[in-house]
Parts: C-alpha cells; structure tokens; sequence
C-alpha cells in the first residue's frame, strides 16, 4: 500500500487575536502599508485603497469583519497581499486583495493527517472557511472566494 506523504504548502498569518492560514500560491507579497486612499460610506472592514505595484489593492481587515475594532494602520503596518481568484462571475476592480496583519507570516507545510476539523469551534467568521487544528494548535482557513465576494458588494 501506498502512503500519501503530499505536503501542503501554506502561510500562517498572524492577526491580533487568531492565525489564519492560506495556500502559498495564493501570496503575492507581504509589505509595509504606505498610504491608503481611504472610502467613504464602506463597512468598517474595508479600510480603503493601498498602492502596491502601480496597483490600488483593496484592504480589508479581518478583525473588523469579525465584529472586532480593526487596528489603526500606520507606517508599521504590514499587510498580506493576495491573488483575488474569486469564482467565475464575482467581479472586483483589483485582481488583488491586501489583508493587515499583526506578526511575522510564516510558511509552513503540512500532511493532511496533521490538519483536522476543529469540532469544537462554532463561532462564524465571513473571511473564514474552516477552523481546523494543525497538530492540536487551532487555526482558521482563510477564505479568498468570500472575500472576494465582499469586496465586490462593495463595488455593486
């Protein structure tokens, strides 16, 4: 019998309250947030627009979309920057999302034997997919199909 040793490859992101983790293929970059351009009339997790590459990146917080007060971006901010690769049909302006973070992202990389359902957690998030525990540490898989979906929300 063939053992299934296929490692996944994610980036744990570091946000004030909780870890987040996310397919490393779905990493463009991790910078320092200079400015943003912010908007009016939005919900309290869109923060505005960051420039990155020429680019205006949407920046969202996770700890405002969870119902938390979202951190105060300065320029020791550092935000996740995000391939957009909503479902087919969501239409946002940016092919990038920017997340902020609060601690040092790193890659990791996991059997599927060591991530498991974390039964025990209820609590909903709309940037969440799945809580799960990574060897018995818990964790949460973010969600770029939502979010994606609720920048575009925004934009309709």
């Amino acid at each position: 019998m063939v053992e299934d040793t296929q490692l996944i490859k994610c980036v744990i992101l570091t946000l004030r309250k909780e870890n987040v983790i996310v397919p490393n293929a779905l990493v463009a970059e991790i910078i320092s947030v200079k400015d943003i351009k912010e908007s009016r009339d939005t919900p309290t997790w869109f923060l505005g627009h960051m420039s990155w590459r020429g680019a205006e990146v949407p920046l969202l917080s996770f700890e405002a979309a969870g119902g938390d007060s979202s951190a105060k971006v300065n320029l020791n901010t550092q935000a996740v920057v995000l391939y957009a690769v909503g479902k087919e049909g969501d239409e946002i302006e940016s092919p990038y999302l920017g997340l902020v973070m609060s601690g040092v992202p790193h890659v990791s990389r996991f059997t599927r034997e060591q991530i498991v359902t974390d039964a025990d957690e209820m609590e909903e998030h709309p940037m969440v997919a799945q809580k799960v525990r990574i060897n018995g540490a818990r964790v949460s898989i973010l969600d770029v199909d939502a979010m994606v979906e609720m920048v575009g929300g925004i934009a309709a």
